[in-house]
């Protein structure tokens, strides 16, 4: 249901976006490799069975908050980027400006880690816990380095943010949560101005080793929506979306590029790690999303799937999609095969995509994919489709069963060339 402070003739609109992802840094990058189909995986030289990975391989500088967190220089570029697209919000007062982000967990080596465990290990080989949860201390990377929350404290300081703030850590369903918690903040009318979206780099061994070890990894290529898809290509990155009123942007002069029509949410309830067998909770999550926007299924040209091209994830994610929309009802396709899976931040970086999509008027393709699996009874985009869809649903689903799809439309000023 919608928020009680809607008004639908004033929507919420994205006046800014920003990314980087193993195309590069930037949403110009971003675009040009989504509307040539190129995958940008690069080797993997490291001993675990992991063939690529989906890597920034642009330089970014390092934050001097952030000299031990990649992720971070992630998050600090793909924010500027968007705020700068959106004319900056110098303009309304500091709280009322609003920042949620989603991340992931901590990019640490196994020598960062021992530094930062080994210093509490006591004689009696126990950890001190108590001394863990006191440290504190800004002269060491940890345990700022494990602190969620720490990359939305420091956007919140550079940008000068005051307003309302919140960290997702529901594994790949983070960032599309953020997304959602600025779109209700501005509806209660607690912020002017809302950024969102998420960051997270996985691109190291104890990162990498978690997936193996769930088998989630595709020892070869990612292949969505392919009977032979083995798992997914993981990746690292960051997307960033400027939130506010379509008349607050038009007073400035901006020219939104798409509405956030709606977000659904649910939790599956049903396996720490797999989904729902036929996607119950990921339908919910449409449906809620469909409702909240005050759109019917058939209004929805595109759906952006999570698509991880994990056997399970694909089968459930299709079967929730066809029961929403019916069979082969709605083009889908999913970007991971091309730029890997981005964990925390996959919601925003498909964000960023969908958005993308509605202002340049282009479906992307699957890369990765060979032919449909023939129980996935789906229409999948298996290369860029020129077309300008009105509506567009994106869907992120995670571990624990954490689902949350995100509704964007078109405006009058969206299509540009």
């Amino acid at each position: 249901m919608r928020d009680g402070m809607t008004d639908a003739s004033d929507p919420i609109v994205v006046s800014g976006i920003g990314a980087v992802t193993a195309a590069g840094v930037g949403t110009g990058p971003l675009r040009s490799a989504l509307e040539t189909d190129r995958f940008c995986g690069t080797p993997w030289e490291g001993a675990l069975p992991v063939h690529r990975v989906g890597a920034c391989t642009e330089d970014l500088p390092a934050h001097p908050d952030f000299p031990d967190d990649r992720k971070a220089d992630h998050a600090f570029a793909a924010a500027r980027e968007a705020l700068a697209m959106a004319g900056g919000w110098d303009h309304i007062a500091p709280e009322r400006r609003a920042v949620f982000l989603g991340t992931g967990l901590s990019s640490v080596t196994p020598d960062e880690l021992e530094t930062d465990l080994y210093v509490h290990l006591g004689a009696d080989g126990r950890f001190d816990r108590p001394a863990m949860a006191r440290d504190l201390s800004r002269d060491r990377g940890a345990p700022r380095r494990h602190m969620p929350a720490r990359v939305t404290a420091g956007l919140r300081a550079e940008l000068g943010a005051e307003g309302p703030a919140a960290t997702s850590f529901s594994a790949c369903a983070a960032a599309a949560q953020a997304i959602g918690e600025g779109l209700r903040a501005i509806r209660r009318g607690e912020a002017d101005m809302a950024l969102v979206g998420g960051h997270d780099s996985m691109i190291h061994p104890l990162g990498m080793l978690s997936f193996v070890v769930l088998g989630a990894l595709s020892p070869t290529l990612c292949r969505p929506f392919d009977p032979s898809r083995d798992g997914f290509m993981i990746g690292e990155g960051a997307g960033m979306l400027v939130l506010e009123r379509a008349s607050a942007a038009a007073a400035r002069g901006v020219a939104p590029l798409a509405v956030l029509a709606g977000v659904g949410s649910s939790v599956d309830a049903w396996n720490a790690t797999a989904p729902h067998p036929e996607g119950a909770g990921a339908a919910l999550s449409m449906q809620r999303a469909l409702r909240d926007a005050g759109l019917a299924p058939e209004a929805i040209a595109y759906v952006n799937c999570h698509g991880t091209g994990t056997p399970l994830g694909d089968r459930a994610e299709c079967s929730a999609i066809t029961r929403i929309f019916g069979p082969r009802a709605v083009p889908v396709s999913t970007i991971k095969g091309a730029l890997g899976h981005t964990i925390a931040a996959a919601g925003a970086v498909e964000a960023v995509v969908s958005v993308l999509a509605i202002q340049h008027g282009f479906l992307p393709g699957t890369v990765g994919h060979g032919s449909l699996d023939p129980d996935l009874p789906v229409d999948v985009v298996t290369s860029v489709r020129r077309h300008a869809p009105a509506f567009v649903m994106s869907n992120s689903f995670g571990f624990g069963g954490q689902n949350c799809s995100l509704v964007f439309g078109a405006t009058a000023s969206s299509a540009r060339p």
